[in-house]
């Protein structure tokens, strides 16, 4: 088996995705603990410009494919690149795309299977990540047992690794000619395009987030502005998803987004565990909650014991002054 570590680099429109160039620059810290070369799985469309992500730290990219299809039509040509160069370790991020291709990986060759995880590092030769269990309550550090063969499959949470230019190039390898596989015949047959108010959680550097106190659309209206101060983007617990104030795709938790910011400002959320799954390995958590036994209190880096709609306005005007609008 040999020292590199593997990426899958999803490509939308010509660009590689923000995951793409977090796993780049990960990957390429690993490869320097254990010896060998980060390589990028490039799929998706303008993948063929992935000689790019060399300037995030990646060394070689096999392009998979660079047709606009779904991920998982691209796992026969995964499952090639992997059998065949058997790397130390495959990261792939924690969205649903690369769920579908990791557990593709996982299935088809034998292999195992961890995430999602919020740290990696390479000891003694084995890799070893970090990852939340028992619905958040646990930190738990896992490695492939003893005497496992085969690289192993890690989904990565957003954040996990910083991008990090470099200023390099990576090669372009032509993949392996495969056959298609039962994947290849997935097809989208109906889309539901997100609403222009929903951005995307899984890359947000700062997420204000709603609960149940948050009282309905006009409060979360409020949330939206500190958010805009911030530079950020709204998220919400699944109570104020059931109610209606906000789309699903706003939801973080157990049902809904796993999310990693360098801020999380939740207003009006309890901190169930169900939540709690969802934002806990934020970097920084500020709560702001009228109740002083909520259990987001017991996690939260500052808790801010009062009424939000008294809070966030006062909040929101301290950011503009300070940045002079």
């Amino acid at each position: 088996m040999a020292n590199d570590i593997y990426f899958l680099a999803e490509y939308a429109e010509g660009s590689p995705s923000r995951s793409a160039i977090e796993l780049a620059t990960g990957a390429a810290d690993l490869a320097t603990q254990s010896g060998g070369a980060a390589v990028a799985l490039a799929y998706g469309g303008g993948a063929d410009e992935a000689a790019g992500l060399g300037a995030y730290g990646a060394q070689r990219a096999i392009v998979l494919g660079d047709e606009e299809r779904p991920a998982i039509t691209f796992a026969a040509s995964a499952i090639a690149a992997v059998r065949d160069g058997q790397p130390l370790a495959v990261l792939g991020p924690a969205t649903p795309n690369g769920r579908d291709l990791a557990a593709a990986l996982v299935g088809s060759l034998d292999l195992p299977g961890f995430g999602p995880v919020r740290s990696i590092a390479i000891v003694d030769g084995h890799v070893r990540s970090e990852q939340a269990t028992l619905q958040g309550s646990m930190i738990t550090t896992s490695e492939p047992a003893d005497g496992a063969t085969g690289p192993a499959i890690l989904l990565v949470l957003p954040s996990t690794f910083s991008p990090e230019e470099r200023g390099a190039t990576a090669e372009l390898v032509e993949p392996a000619r495969v056959e298609d596989g039962p994947f290849a015949s997935v097809k989208v047959v109906e889309r539901h395009p997100a609403e222009a108010r929903v951005a995307n959680l899984e890359e947000a550097t700062v997420i204000v987030a709603g609960g149940r106190g948050v009282g309905g659309e006009a409060g979360f209206e409020l949330l939206q502005q500190l958010a805009d101060a911030l530079g950020g983007t709204v998220g919400a617990s699944r109570a104020a998803a059931d109610a209606g104030w906000v789309p699903y795709q706003l939801q973080i938790g157990q049902t809904g987004k796993v999310v990693k910011p360098a801020l999380y400002i939740g207003c009006g959320i309890s901190g169930a565990i169900q939540h709690r799954v969802g934002m806990q390995t934020a970097e920084n958590v500020v709560a702001i909650n009228k109740d002083p036994d909520a259990p987001i209190g017991e996690f939260a880096d500052l808790f801010v014991v009062g009424d939000l709609f008294a809070i966030v306005p006062k909040l929101i005007e301290q950011i503009r002054s300070r940045k002079g609008s």
